[in-house]
């Protein structure tokens, strides 16, 4: 059975477990630990913190982190995060990803594919951002998402 996931920008503080479960005791993270090791020497360890009812992921040293969660549109509950930052006018970097075990590869629900899915959404609403033209992912993958390029007419 899929889930309907939807992409939010904060989720209610009840759901701290199962955040904590995603960024910090996820089984999956042996797969990229170096990459992992690599973000917490450049960026700072992540850090949960709960502002007005709803949480939100810190990022050491880059105050202006911000995070992508995919949650079941049901339960509210998250699935997957994608922490990341904008590190130049034309940069936005993925710090840290993290998707609940069974949605990873080799999981059972593995097919639904979240975590490309949850990337499309954040390259997809970085076309919003001013001048952004690259999307990275700091571990994980060798490869730059670069947004499509998007038409502009003149009004």
């Amino acid at each position: 059975m899929s889930a309907s996931v939807q992409f939010v920008s904060r989720i209610p503080a009840d759901q701290r477990r199962a955040l904590e479960s995603l960024v910090f005791f996820n089984p999956c993270q042996q797969r990229v630990i170096d990459g992992i090791v690599e973000a917490i020497e450049n960026f700072g360890p992540p850090e949960i913190v709960e502002d007005d009812g709803f949480l939100r992921v810190r990022v050491g040293a880059v105050p202006e982190a911000q995070a992508l969660f995919g949650v079941d549109e049901r339960t509210g509950e998250p699935l997957a995060v994608a922490i990341f930052v904008r590190t130049d006018l034309e940069n936005v970097t993925v710090l840290h990803v993290g998707v609940r075990a069974d949605f990873a590869a080799g999981g059972p629900r593995a097919h639904e594919k979240l975590l490309l899915r949850m990337i499309k959404e954040l390259r997809r609403s970085s076309l919003r951002l001013k001048g952004v033209r690259h999307v990275d992912v700091f571990y994980g993958t060798n490869r730059t998402l670069r947004p499509r390029a998007v038409s502009r007419r003149a009004v």
